[in-house]
């Protein structure tokens, strides 16, 4: 158990242990889960009049417990005469402590005020205040406004509230929702704050250091920095300084603009103005500070509509809410709230992920307040690390194509000839060639491409590679030196080289053996891989030991080798990539040793790949993986599409199975003497295809006393129709038809029941396909969920009788005749001409009949999909030629 002053920073809210606040009382408790709120409240305290009641601020961070909350309750709230609540996220962020500040407000008079975090006005949240709602909501305003100015007036007009002082503040003073923000000028409030829009009156003289970011002379590339206008307010700047100095050692410009709420849409016009002005350089890149999400995931197309038409590199750039204590022995890197607010959420905008540059530290302790005052310390090599990644993003949106050098890096697991360039439901080395041929139509210099992917694998396996087979006798093509090596080695953290030198030896042993080698060679770091103009195709290298590669391909303590750091350094400064292209899910970078989130200098993905642009082509159904990549190494995935998908069907006995199954039925009608045959046969088919363990058939032979599990006698044929279901279950199965290869649509049937697998599950668009065409019929069960070997209703028998000549008796039927349908309806809408815009204030003209399930499917597909897919078979058919490629 822990007792601490209030320390925002000090404390771990994943820890166990137990922290009591430890307060004396005062008529005003204010409650605050913002530091910058303490930020300035410690500065505006000072000016207020010395008999001004006492004043206690708690930071709610660290009233996250039940038992602190009820200590702290018992040993201050308890004594309060106004108690001040500012919460954000809502009421459930903080239930139970709601629940107990108004048990005291309701058991001792105490005047309460509840009002929201951010400027999103909550009518139901301030009502639980016990003042009015228009002074609940001016106190709110005060506070919404921010500033020192502001707070100092909003705690007069508290007094003048629930005192019946006669302060008489002045009003809210609104300070703008968006301003530029100088470097290195002193903050707090709100003068000198540069509007957008009025450039022009202040772009004269000396007065304005900023006019030369403002200016068209400027030449060097504007690099934007977001962040929150309540650091500006509460002068907690110093890591945009930091940032500010960084850039501007790598010739770069900022722009650095603070913000509101960057989803206010003036909010979003007035950054347009500052990011993209008319007459002057529109910034090249953006780094963001704001926390949580742009997009607006509720609606049909998710809203982020300022990130496309600023159409620059975002970099997500973390300001950490815990401690740089925290953070160094943390595996973690960031806590879960910082992992919501700072990654997963502006991952939805699709921005990159950078690193953690600050964490929170004690700058002061307010003896007033009784509690510690915590800004943002910005890290210096963290600093540098965004600055340089920020500065490579540029580099490579400002070279020619001629120019740009990429590394296109294929995996290799196991470390074999024959696993070279794998990856989960991709064609990689068809997908390289394509990504080759598009990089060559869009004016790189790129040599010599390989006509197939067998091709491209005859060139990369005719050198070097990860194989010990024959690796002595093939030809080294690229190779970093001993020496050279030495010296990079010799650059890296103490703790890297420790941790290398401890696993793999401090002799720099390099990975050729040959004996027909010269020195020089035997003294080199082969690096596998072809070049071809300025475009490097590698192959990775290994993680380390080959005995058994899958127990340390993901091993999260495995340090990787001297081969392995040398091959990166080779493509980083040897080759000089602009960036680098990880071709498919999955290679070994992203899971090398280190912090899982807000690496470190010491984490092993950033000491191999460095602060280099990074691209992942990537499957689109496993996001989890590739969150690895986005947020352990600055990844842009680029999701592909699945391996085409289709109807697994049946093949073989289970086929002839089938028949016999719907010739038993039809004997049963028309000629009985058969059925002891077509069973005979049925029986024998159930056991040469081991069906007695998947049906659990067993069980249901009646009379015989069984030496061997294959036999089986006095079949009872009441089994027919869980057969049957199971048939059909084997036969609806959807499974992969083939690789997907980046950069092409598949064709033809693969198109169709790709099309068809996908718009089978229900979604916002439509409630399934095959939903929609039972729905359509009339037919009453569900063929999502039904189960196959029920039987079908008189009914739905008869509705199928008319549509269909195959017979249908069980679900498993139907759902058959019904995924015929949709093919049909498919391949229909792929070849007609695509349908006219979609007006969503009028039926399409094509459809006059009341809306159905059929519908809503066949107006999603013919105004989404298909649109899209007609796109990529004209682009498809020209290989690699189009632009929109």
């Amino acid at each position: 158990m822990h007792r601490i002053n209030a320390t925002s920073g000090g404390w771990n809210p994943q820890s166990e242990s137990v922290i009591f606040l430890e307060q004396t009382p005062a008529p005003i408790i204010f409650i605050t889960s913002a530091d910058t709120d303490i930020q300035t409240l410690a500065a505006a305290v000072p000016k207020l009049p010395t008999t001004f009641p006492a004043l206690r601020v708690a930071n709610l961070l660290q009233l996250q417990q039940q038992i602190s909350i009820d200590n702290y309750a018992e040993k201050v709230l308890e004594f309060a005469q106004v108690i001040i609540v500012r919460l954000l996220g809502g009421r459930s962020y903080w239930a139970y402590g709601l629940e107990v500040v108004q048990e005291i407000v309701q058991r001792n008079g105490t005047t309460l005020i509840v009002m929201p975090g951010d400027d999103a006005i909550d009518p139901d949240f301030i009502s639980r205040s016990t003042l009015p709602l228009s002074t609940v909501n001016q106190v709110w305003q005060y506070f919404n406004e921010g500033g020192v100015e502001n707070i100092l007036n909003a705690l007069q007009f508290i007094c003048d509230t629930c005192f019946s002082t006669s302060f008489n503040p002045l009003p809210p003073r609104v300070v703008p929702r968006v301003g530029l923000y100088e470097c290195g000028r002193k903050a707090g409030g709100d003068e000198g704050v540069l509007e957008a829009g009025k450039q022009g009156s202040r772009e004269a003289g000396e007065d304005n250091p900023l006019s030369y970011f403002l200016s068209p002379q400027s030449l060097t590339s504007k690099v934007g920095i977001l962040f929150y206008r309540a650091h500006y307010l509460a002068g907690n700047t110093k890591v945009i300084d930091a940032l500010c100095d960084a850039l501007a050692k790598r010739n770069l410009t900022p722009l650095p603009v603070f913000v509101s709420s960057l989803r206010d849409i003036d909010v979003q016009t007035e950054l347009c103005e500052f990011f993209q002005p008319k007459d002057t350089q529109q910034i090249a890149l953006l780094l963001n500070t704001t926390s949580f999400s742009l997009a607006r995931l509720e609606t049909e197309i998710p809203q982020i509509d300022l990130w496309q038409k600023l159409d620059v590199p975002v970099l997500q750039v973390i300001l950490s809410g815990g401690s740089i204590e925290q953070w160094k022995v943390e595996f973690q890197g960031l806590s879960p709230r910082d992992m919501a607010m700072n990654v997963a959420l502006p991952e939805v905008d699709g921005r990159i992920i950078a690193r953690a540059v600050s964490f929170k530290a004690v700058q002061s302790s307010n003896p007033s307040l009784e509690t510690d005052v915590v800004v943002y310390e910005p890290v210096g090599d963290r600093i540098e690390f965004v600055a340089s990644l920020a500065a490579n993003w540029v580099r490579l949106r400002s070279k020619s194509p001629q120019e740009r050098r990429v590394a296109l890096i294929l995996a290799n697991y196991p470390n074999r000839d024959g696993r070279l360039a794998n990856g989960v439901g991709l064609d990689t080395p068809a997908s390289c060639v394509e990504i080759l041929r598009a990089l060559q139509f869009a004016r790189y210099q790129v040599e010599d491409i390989p006509d197939t992917g067998d091709e491209l694998i005859q060139c990369l396996t005719a050198g070097v590679t990860n194989d010990s087979e024959g690796r002595e006798l093939r030809p080294v093509l690229q190779c970093v030196s001993l020496e050279e090596y030495q010296e990079f080695f010799g650059s890296l953290p103490s703790a890297v080289q420790k941790g290398v030198g401890e696993r793999w030896g401090g002799g720099f042993e390099t990975n050729r053996r040959g004996a027909e080698e010269t020195e020089k060679e035997k003294e080199s770091f082969a690096v596998p891989g072809i070049q071809l103009g300025n475009i490097f195709v590698g192959i990775q290298p290994a993680r380390g030991y080959d005995v058994d590669p899958s127990l340390n391909y993901h091993a999260p303590d495995l340090e990787p080798t001297h081969d392995y750091l040398a091959f990166y350094y080779w493509v980083r400064e040897c080759f000089g990539a602009d960036a680098v292209v990880h071709v498919g899910k999955h290679g070994n970078l992203e899971w090398l040793p280190g912090k899982s989130v807000a690496l470190s200098n010491q984490c092993y993905p950033e000491v191999a790949l460095g602060a280099l642009p990074h691209l992942y082509p990537f499957i689109v159904n496993d996001p989890g993986e590739g969150s690895q990549a986005k947020r352990r190494a600055q990844a842009v995935i680029v999701d592909h599409l699945t391996p085409p998908l289709t109807r697994a069907e049946l093949y073989g006995s289970l086929h002839d199975l089938e028949n016999l199954i719907d010739e038993y039925y039809e004997a049963q009608s028309l000629d009985p003497s058969r059925l002891s045959i077509i069973g005979d046969r049925i029986h024998e088919l159930i056991v040469k295809e081991n069906l007695l363990l998947d049906l659990e058939l067993k069980q249901k032979a009646k009379g015989v006393q069984r030496k061997q599990e294959s036999s089986v006698l006095n079949f009872d044929f009441s089994v027919l129709p869980s057969l049957d279901g199971y048939l059909c279950e084997l036969k609806e199965a959807q499974i992969r038809d083939g690789l997907h290869i980046f950069g092409q649509c598949p064709q033809g049937r693969q198109l169709r029941d790709l099309i068809v697998a996908i718009a089978r599950l229900p979604n916002r668009h439509h409630i399934g396909l095959t939903r929609a065409l039972a729905q359509d019929l009339s037919l009453d069960f569900d063929p999502l969920t039904a189960d196959f070997s029920t039987g079908l209703s008189v009914q739905d028998i008869q509705i199928l009788a008319d549509k269909t000549q195959h017979s249908c008796r069980t679900v498993g039927d139907a759902v058959e005749f019904l995924e015929q349908q949709a093919a049909e309806l498919v391949e229909n809408l792929i070849s007609s001409p695509p349908l006219p815009p979609l007006d969503t204030h009028h039926a399409s003209p094509c459809f006059t009949t009341n809306p159905s399930g059929n519908y809503e499917f066949t107006t999603w597909a013919g105004w989404r999909i298909c649109p899209k897919c007609s796109r990529w078979r004209t682009n498809a058919g020209t290989s690699g030629s189009s632009p929109n490629r």
